[in-house]
């Protein structure tokens, strides 16, 4: 059986421990090769020489862990290194990075260590190429996935949408800050924004809500899917976002979504997904309005049997990589 080692630098929870926990545990992906998760300190010129067939980083990428990357490749010389990218994208990189040049000469170094890198979105895998440099025959694109049983199991809504749900961390990325004072403007009478989640700006978002008693904060929830059945839609007006597992989720559940045209979402619209073009409160506002009054059943059944194909996508993009490794 092939043995498969990712690398991970940070284990708390968050969408690339809930990935690795489905490529270890999914029947599924159990056809790929047993999964080794190996936790590592990537400031240090040390790194493991596990028993595997294949190593996959999923490390964060930066000058700091260069050293570490580097005597990992010179630890592991026979064996495939691939690095998942989970973290950076074009609109990281537009909003977050004062220096370009560095920030690129950087991923450039350190991805020049690996036999190959797995994108996980379009507008990704275009940016490494065509900003950083990385060249495509590196590059393969496989989005992550994580399970959905539960969100395909739920019962699709029929009724008028009365509950728009939000999921995940409050810090800026997220853009609630547009999406709460956007629904106060819609001016809802008998709708409410569910907020799940918690974070940094938490005190911020519940100032802006000022008391509304139709925008609920309900904290962090550790039942996703029994959040999104309590939902009849699903807003992300996020600044960046590399994938977005709450987009497949959501579209798993039948969920209408609103998404930002950025980054990862851009290929959620694909599959259903609503898109709002700029991230400002009047347009989402208009966005929150002209949501359907009724759920549109076509929609939601064309959506549901793309997500259900994700973990099978998933599975034959790794498929196809490990047979160009030879592994």
């Amino acid at each position: 059986m092939t043995k498969i080692c990712h690398l991970i630098d940070d284990t708390s929870p968050g969408g690339v421990k809930r990935f690795l926990d489905f490529m270890q545990s999914s029947p599924l992906t159990s056809q790929l090769g047993k999964h080794e998760i190996l936790p590592v300190s990537c400031g240090v010129f040390r790194a493991p020489r596990p028993d595997a067939d294949v190593i996959v980083s999923h490390v964060v990428l930066a000058w700091k862990n260069l050293p570490f990357l580097l005597a990992l490749r010179r630890a592991n010389p026979g064996t495939p290194l691939v690095h998942m990218e989970h973290s950076y994208s074009p609109a990281f990189d537009r909003l977050l990075v004062k220096s370009p040049r560095r920030f690129h000469a950087m991923l450039n170094i350190s991805l020049s260590l690996f036999d190959r890198v797995v994108t996980i979105c379009s507008a990704q895998q275009h940016w490494l190429h065509t900003a950083v440099g990385v060249p495509t025959r590196q590059m393969v694109q496989i989005p992550p996935c994580v399970a959905l049983d539960g969100y395909l199991e739920l019962p699709a809504p029929d009724t008028t949408i009365r509950s728009i749900g939000a999921f995940g961390r409050f810090d800026t990325q997220k853009g609630f800050d547009i999406l709460i004072p956007a629904f106060r403007q819609a001016g809802f009478e008998n709708v409410t924004l569910d907020l799940f989640g918690d974070g940094p700006m938490r005190a911020d978002l519940e100032a802006l809500a000022k008391g509304d008693p139709n925008i609920i904060f309900h904290g962090f929830t550790d039942d996703p899917s029994s959040a999104m059945s309590r939902v009849d839609a699903v807003a992300m007006p996020s600044r960046r976002e590399p994938y977005g597992l709450v987009a497949l989720e959501a579209l798993a559940a039948g969920r209408p979504l609103l998404v930002s045209r950025v980054d990862g979402l851009i290929d959620h619209i694909l599959n259903g997904a609503l898109p709002v073009d700029r991230l400002t409160t009047q347009d989402w506002c208009n966005a929150l309005q002209n949501l359907p009054r009724r759920t549109d059943v076509q929609r939601q059944q064309q959506s549901r049997q793309l997500a259900s194909r994700a973990a099978q996508n998933l599975v034959d993009g790794w498929t196809s990589l490990l047979a160009d490794l030879n592994v």
